[in-house]
């Protein structure tokens, strides 16, 4: 039964994350950094019981990670999910590229993750997807993470080069270094088209 619900819990994992595009490279730089003390605290996401509570990073938050990215500790965050009473958590980097804020999300290890052999994790290489976020007001946010199909689509129709790679599945990983990133952000951020509508959420502080 229990080897069951993990099976259906990453069967999930996999649909709730398809069609939302995933990068093998940050969208920032450090001279994108962005520290909004607005971020911090406790919010409701979407008209559920969904939280995500943002607290500012540390060194000793950030420690598992690379030591460039340990360094910007104190300009990023460390966000905890509660998505179905299942708490995941992420590194967050809130950037500024042209005129729009994102947020470049990675993901930590959870303490059953970190207990995996080296050979096993071995397998498997961390993403970064990250969001536009749009200040309603100081208590209210809305974000809404790029497509993988539109791009995708832009690909197809050699509308736009990005380095890529296709998987076995069809789906794509985007292998494009950051520079790359901000080039496709700085030309598609307006379009509200390049945009995956189910991860449109507006996050409302409750604390």
């Amino acid at each position: 039964m229990k080897k069951y619900f993990i099976i259906v819990a990453a069967i999930g994992i996999v649909i709730a994350l398809s069609g939302c595009l995933s990068t093998l490279h940050p969208l920032f730089t450090e001279k994108d950094l962005v520290f909004d003390p607005r971020l911090v605290g406790t919010w409701r996401t979407g008209d559920g019981d969904d939280t995500a509570v943002f607290e500012r990073g540390s060194p000793e938050l950030f420690k598992a990670l690379p030591e460039a990215l340990q360094k910007l500790s104190n300009q990023a965050y460390m966000v905890t999910v509660n998505r179905d009473n299942r708490l995941t958590k992420y590194h967050a980097f809130l950037c500024r590229i042209g005129k729009e804020f994102y947020l470049d999300y990675f993901p930590s290890e959870t303490p059953r993750q970190k207990l995996y052999d080296r050979f096993y994790k071995s397998h498997f290489v961390k993403m970064h997807s990250f969001y536009r976020v749009r200040f309603k007001s100081d208590n209210s946010f809305e974000i809404g993470q790029f497509d993988e199909q539109y791009l995708k689509d832009l690909i197809d129709k050699k509308q736009v080069r990005i380095q890529h790679e296709v998987k076995h599945d069809d789906s794509y990983l985007i292998t494009a270094p950051t520079e790359q990133l901000q080039q496709y952000v700085m030309k598609y951020g307006d379009d509200e088209a390049a945009y995956n509508s189910s991860t449109r959420v507006t996050y409302n502080k409750i604390q």
